[in-house]
């Protein structure tokens, strides 16, 4: 989805006569936090995926690296508003990923209606047996419209995500009308 936002904002940025030879990335402060931010997430994605290990105190521990890694970052670059709209986004999740035990809530009747699964049943019985990032949206969930619950295409997304496309986007269109 963000590699989505990234191509249409460049596109934004191309209709408004921008031009893509003006983006400088040479003024994010403090790329290498966002880089080891991403790469935690990416080896704790195969991990669980995997099954060598679930989901527990050591990868809370592991998210709240990530995620505090991630906001010093956003702060270095507050001065952007792009940054900030990224940051609030990033916000958002963190708080539907850490107040529900860890793992991102999704909404089954979201995933059936992208086409992610045959039935709601389904997605309960396949993701209760294989829990690691995602968790089923239920009556113990706390706030609910902060999970993924969003069916876009072929993809269920959440509020905060939308939030972190809007950031990117901008950030392209800036860059490309300087």
């Amino acid at each position: 989805m963000f590699l989505a936002s990234l191509i249409i904002g460049l596109i934004i940025g191309f209709i408004l006569k921008g031009d893509i030879r003006k983006i400088d990335v040479s003024n994010i402060k403090g790329p290498y936090l966002a880089v080891a931010a991403f790469s935690i997430e990416f080896i704790l994605f195969n991990l669980i995926r995997r099954g060598v290990i679930e989901r527990s105190n050591l990868t809370y521990i592991f998210y709240l690296t990530q995620y505090l890694l991630i906001l010093i970052f956003i702060y270095l670059n507050r001065k952007d508003y792009a940054f900030l709209v990224i940051g609030l986004g990033i916000i958002l999740n963190a708080l539907a990923i850490f107040l529900n035990g860890g793992a991102m809530p999704v909404s089954p009747e979201a995933m059936v209606k992208a086409g992610m699964a045959p039935s709601i049943e389904y997605v309960k019985e396949t993701m209760a047996s294989s829990e690691g990032l995602y968790t089923v949206q239920n009556s113990k969930t706390i706030l609910p419209f902060l999970g993924d619950y969003i069916a876009l295409g072929r993809y269920v997304i959440s509020v905060g995500d939308i939030f972190i496309s809007l950031g990117l986007m901008g950030y392209v269109i800036k860059e490309m009308k300087k």
